[in-house]
């Protein structure tokens, strides 16, 4: 079992950043998720990104159509870092079908747990945010 220890400093919490006090280089962590999507590498043509049931043959279509990387980081998958994830969870009205699910880094999936997408990476940009200003 990993354990970790603290340094024996005081941590004081400073006040959020307005989002218009960022550093110009975090301007991308204020665009819509759908805006920030590219192609990791654009020179390789995804497959077609696949419709219907969850199976094991939609799950390895969607892992080619993400390029084995991470939908929400861009991190390489292997099969032991690989996580099937509903965009929006099943407990919040999502279908569970290839369509809601999204193929994560399993640390990404642990701390998304049950956000939809656009929840965490806003949760993500406020740490962002709150970390640089500190």
């Amino acid at each position: 079992m990993e354990t970790s220890s603290l340094p024996n400093e005081v941590f004081v919490r400073q006040p959020m950043a307005e989002p218009d006090a960022q550093p110009e280089h975090l301007g991308i962590l204020v665009q819509p998720h759908s805006q920030c999507r590219s192609a990791i590498h654009p020179q390789i043509q995804p497959t077609a990104r696949p419709t219907g049931r969850v199976t094991t043959a939609n799950v390895m279509q969607l892992l080619e159509y993400q390029q084995f990387r991470c939908a929400l980081t861009g991190r390489k998958l292997e099969p032991d870092t690989a996580s099937l994830d509903h965009i929006l969870p099943v407990r919040s009205g999502g279908e569970h079908v290839i369509e809601n699910s999204q193929v994560l880094h399993k640390d990404v999936n642990r701390a998304k747990t049950t956000m939809t997408s656009e929840e965490f990476i806003q949760l993500c940009r406020e740490v962002v945010i709150h970390s640089s200003a500190s």
